[in-house]
């Protein structure tokens, strides 16, 4: 047996190890004492629920004066089968999980290492030598939960190779030893049926999801189940691709796991459940928001996965043409006004909103955002989220950011009249107030405020620019192919005759998988209100005659935008008028 074991009787009782730490007084502990008679509770759960200490303080105690250490078991990846290896039973009764086995010692998680009766009966049915750490109670329940209701796998070496991990490179998802059990849609049948027949470990299973949905530059990842089998999808530049195809009766694990790694509640199963956490993968640290909802076939589960390793790219380091560059530098260095972002959703408005705020980001400057959720963290910058459920909404945050003395205000996006109003007059008594909006270009965004019930006047005096963005795929510099357009095709497209255009179109290769694209990039038109335009929204004019007179004052268009991209050899005609299609 372990040298820890053997020490663990000998050691100081629990309320002496609090005293001499200096955490507890001799009345304290009288006072927990009696309260755990009373209500039958061993002194650390007494002294937690009578508020004199914390689950956390009582373990750096017990750290440090019993030379245990402590782990944050909720970061930690178990096999089930090496959880099993302490029967169900005695797990739940002493609060103690196997966490990993190697080299012949199995490291089991206690939340109470000075009960005698654990290191019994470790000691009676454990045939390896015991390493112990030390894990809050909560989180050793919940691995044991998920241990006793995930599939127990064994025999994943046989298929090891379908689809390697390699846990070097992935040390946040490294803790499990058995082989991998994740195949893309190309395995051969064989395989499949291997796997079918086979029982899998789930958790390397997850693992390799993530890993693979990384790897492969994915934002998002969808697992759901179909009539008889699971389908995972990564959303890769903006367009859901098949990812792998795996046998239905893995759902439920898979799906257990997901929440075990959320914090879920892994009983509930006809309600909607959104939670996150943070994981590494290599260099990344992500954080993963995930979202699992009740379908027909069974639950579905998606991932958002957010990079928080992810510079924030300044406008000025921005990869956009120099004339657009120049409007938004010269729009967000102005001392107060409103500058809207505008498009539907996943074309990017939240990073260049992002962009904005690094550009202006220093240390004489008060910078304030409300965000749901905050996506990233930027140093010296004093982000709030706005919790709906919690009933601190957009507008209120806002009031209360509107005392706090700001320079600059990011809202995260303007969603009602109370938010959109409360924004405007930020705007007019002198600050900086950047924020969002859900519409198809720039002129219509007057319209929509219009239509929320704010103003004319006000919006004309406040309004500092509008930008309004697509996001298109960028493509493939090592496939793309060069070709000569008709010239009625220049013509449609308003294109002068006369002039030789080369435009490309995406082939595919190994770099890009196949797709011809790797990688997307905005197009942006950019609106600055001019005294005509202002005129216009206070006459309650409509977006198209809006646009027109911008365009008279050099406002260009988003197709035009779009189209310079696609003479430049950026991305294809395709993108941009798929794109574009709707304005």
């Amino acid at each position: 047996m372990g040298v820890i074991i053997n020490n663990l009787s000998k050691t100081k009782k629990l309320g002496e190890i609090l005293v001499d730490a200096g955490l507890l007084n001799p009345t304290q502990l009288e006072t927990a004492l009696a309260e755990g008679k009373k209500c039958n509770l061993r002194l650390g759960s007494a002294l937690t629920a009578l508020g004199i200490l914390s689950e956390d303080n009582i373990l750096d105690a017990l750290s440090s004066q019993i030379g245990l250490k402590k782990i944050n078991l909720s970061k930690i990846i178990i096999d089930p089968a090496v959880g099993k290896l302490i029967p169900e039973g005695l797990s739940r009764q002493f609060k103690m999980v196997g966490i990993s086995l190697a080299d012949g010692i199995l490291t089991v998680a206690l939340s109470d290492p000075l009960n005698v009766f654990a290191a019994d009966t470790l000691k009676r049915y454990i045939n390896y030598n015991i390493d112990i750490v030390l894990a809050k109670e909560h989180d050793i329940s919940k691995a044991i939960d998920f241990v006793w209701t995930a599939k127990d796998i064994s025999k994943a070496a046989a298929y090891q190779n379908v689809v390697p991990t390699d846990n070097k490179n992935f040390p946040g998802l490294a803790s499990a030893r058995t082989g991998a059990a994740a195949f893309s849609p190309s395995v051969s049948a064989a395989v499949k049926e291997v796997l079918q027949s086979e029982d899998v470990n789930i958790i390397k299973l997850v693992n390799d999801i993530i890993y693979s949905a990384s790897k492969n530059r994915a934002s998002d990842i969808h697992i759901e189940p179909l009539s008889d089998e699971m389908i995972v999808r990564e959303r890769i530049d903006g367009e859901l691709m098949e990812a792998r195809r795996i046998p239905f009766k893995f759902l439920n694990p898979v799906i257990a796991r997901i929440k075990i790694m959320a914090n879920m509640d892994i009983a509930e199963k006809r309600n909607p459940q959104d939670s996150r956490f943070d994981i590494n993968v290599g260099e990344k640290n992500l954080d993963v928001r995930v979202s699992v909802i009740p379908t027909i076939n069974g639950e579905k589960a998606v991932f958002r996965l957010l990079d928080k390793t992810f510079k924030v790219n300044k406008v000025s380091e921005l990869s956009i043409d120099k004339s657009d560059k120049d409007k938004i530098l010269k729009i967000i260095y102005n001392k107060y006004g409103l500058f809207l972002i505008t498009g539907p959703t996943g074309s990017g408005k939240t990073t260049t909103a992002y962009s904005m705020i690094a550009e202006l980001n220093s240390i004489n400057k008060n910078i304030i955002t409300v965000e749901d959720p905050v996506e990233y963290k930027i140093r010296y910058i004093n982000q709030i989220e706005a919790n709906q459920k919690g009933g601190m909404r957009f507008p209120d945050a806002l009031r209360a950011v509107l005392r706090q003395d700001p320079d600059i205000i990011l809202v995260g996006e303007i969603r009602d009249e109370e938010t959109a109003r409360i924004a405007i007059q930020g705007a007019l008594t002198g600050h900086f107030v950047i924020s969002t909006l859900h519409t198809q270009d720039s002129s219509s965004s007057i319209s929509r405020l219009v239509d929320m019930g704010i103003e004319p006047f006000l919006i004309s005096s406040s309004i500092a620019g509008i930008i309004g963005q697509r996001l298109v795929k960028r493509l493939c510099s090592s496939c793309k192919q060069p070709y000569v357009p008709e010239p009625e095709l220049l013509k449609e497209l308003g294109l002068p005759a006369g002039v030789n255009f080369k435009f490309y179109k995406e082939t595919g290769c190994d770099l890009c998988r196949e797709t011809g694209f790797h990688g997307r990039i905005s197009i942006q038109e950019i609106l600055t209100p001019s005294r005509n335009v202002q005129k216009l929204i206070i006459e309650k004019a409509d977006a198209a005659h809006i646009r027109n007179a911008a365009i008279k004052d050099g406002f260009v268009p988003l197709r035009m935008a779009g189209l310079k991209k696609v003479i430049e050899g950026v991305t294809t005609l395709e993108e941009v008028l798929q794109a574009t299609q709707d304005i």
